[in-house]
């Protein structure tokens, strides 16, 4: 009996892999973003990286998973990126396929002006200054650099 026990916990684990491919939510005011090391605390913005091993890394901002990213081309390969939306800041969206709209009255957690949203209307909806602009992933991903 015991075996068959251990087998079946065995098999669940092998199954079930070391984590999850879905985004967690973040615990504001005690995790720690994986790029800068600071607390994440603002609600509306926060992100996640979650490599093909499942092993998932958090951050403080669409800016620090970007700078992140770029500095570690080789866990982007594979893995599946998250932004909190801007619009419901309890929602997590592909960040590859978000809208950034950089506005300086967007002000973001390490100073990048980025609001991540799910469509580029809300994008667009919420522009406040003049100057304000809506990039796609990769576009802000290369501004970053």
């Amino acid at each position: 009996m015991k075996n068959i026990i251990y087998s079946l916990m065995m098999l669940t684990a092998l199954f079930t892999g070391c984590g999850s491919s879905e985004p967690q939510a973040i615990n504001y005011g005690k995790d720690l973003c994986e790029h800068c090391k600071m607390a994440i605390a603002d609600e509306k913005y926060g992100a996640e990286l979650i490599t093909k091993k499942r092993k998932i890394f958090k951050f403080d901002s669409a800016e620090c998973l970007m700078d992140y990213v770029n500095d570690n081309q080789e866990q982007k390969d594979g893995a599946k990126l998250y932004v909190i939306n801007f619009a419901q800041p309890t929602n997590f969206i592909d960040a590859t396929t978000a809208f950034y709209l950089i506005d300086k009255e967007y002000q973001s957690p390490m100073g990048g002006n980025i609001a991540p949203f799910a469509t580029e209307m809300h994008a667009d909806n919420n522009m406040i200054s003049p100057d304000a602009k809506i990039l796609s992933f990769e576009q802000a991903l290369a501004s970053r650099k």
